[in-house]
Parts: structure tokens; sequence; C-alpha cells
């Protein structure tokens, strides 16, 4: 990591493999495609890759899925509020 410029924090172990699950996660949560990610890690294939960080996939859904709720919950209440003069007929 030193080669790289990168500082570990004192009394902190961070490897070479510590920081490509960190790019590789980054990479997956800013909704980079499965196999870029692959590519970039030089996985064998995208099964190797999904193995490792499904679980930030799920989480990347799970976000993705809360974003589309409060969208549709901010256009129902536009839309429930009507024009002004509708209120006030």
């Amino acid at each position: 990591m030193d080669k790289l410029g990168i500082v570990a924090p004192k009394g902190a172990h961070a490897g070479i493999h510590c920081f490509r699950h960190s790019v590789a996660s980054e990479l997956l949560e800013a909704g980079t495609p499965i196999h870029v990610v692959t590519r970039l890690a030089r996985h064998a294939d995208s099964k190797v890759t999904l193995e490792h960080y499904a679980h930030i996939l799920s989480d990347s859904e799970r976000v993705a899925s809360e974003r589309l709720s409060r969208k549709i919950e901010a256009q129902e209440s536009d839309s429930n509020s009507g024009p002004a003069e509708a209120r006030t007929a």
C-alpha cells in the first residue's frame, strides 16, 4: 500500500486485497455493471465476483427500491394536493 501512496491508520493492517475489495465494493455501489467490475478485478468470471460481492448488490437493490418508493410517495402527495383553485372551491 505504501507504493500506492496510501497510508494505513496507525495500528491497522490494510493490504492490497483490502484495497481491491474496497474498490470493487465502491464500483458496485456506484452502479457499475458486474461484468465491468469482474474485468477490473481480473476475476475469472462474473460468478466469482458475485460470490464475493452479492451482499453489496442486495444492499444496492434495497436502496434503489427505497428511492423509488420515496419518489412515488412524493408524486402521490403532489397529485393529492391538486391546484389551489380546486382546493378552495
